[in-house]
């Protein structure tokens, strides 16, 4: 895989960055989208996005905050993100169970597993702003790319 790859399957953390503009990483995440010459996105990663951007958050001072978005307005945000040239949708088409176990460190990391074995399956570069899931890529033929 080259150094800065020019496909790949995104995180639903590149997906946010990439959209909100108020995202400290927005600038990173951007650019490197943008760079692309195809991205792709799954629906566990939409329906992150869409999750993301509809429910209640806190803000520095853990005062609750209303959704970033009504459901329309985030289903339609996704829409224009997706109609962006050098989108693919990629279908969620390998069962959880060809999973490897590899370095798994617990339930939280399932998500991030699926993903990278969806890239590999795909011949693909996985897309994420945390490097924190680097114990569950094949060390001898990694995928995971970190957006910096």
């Amino acid at each position: 895989m080259p150094l800065i790859p020019t496909e790949a399957v995104l995180d639903v953390n590149v997906i946010i960055a990439s959209v909100f503009a108020d995202h400290v990483m927005h600038p990173v995440a951007r650019q490197f989208v943008n760079a692309l010459e195809r991205f792709h996105t799954t629906p566990m990663t939409q329906g992150g996005f869409l999750r993301f951007a509809t429910r209640p958050w806190k803000n520095e001072r853990k005062e609750e905050q209303p959704p970033r978005l009504t459901m329309a307005e985030a289903q339609a945000k996704l829409a224009e993100f997706t109609a962006a040239d050098g989108h693919v949708f990629l279908p969620d088409d390998a069962p959880f169970t060809e999973l490897g176990m590899r370095s798994m460190q617990g339930h939280r990391q399932w998500t991030d597993a699926y993903l990278l074995h969806l890239a590999r399956k795909h011949g693909l570069a996985m897309a994420s702003l945390e490097s924190r899931m680097s114990n569950l890529d094949t060390p001898n033929t990694p995928v995971l790319f970190v957006v910096r």
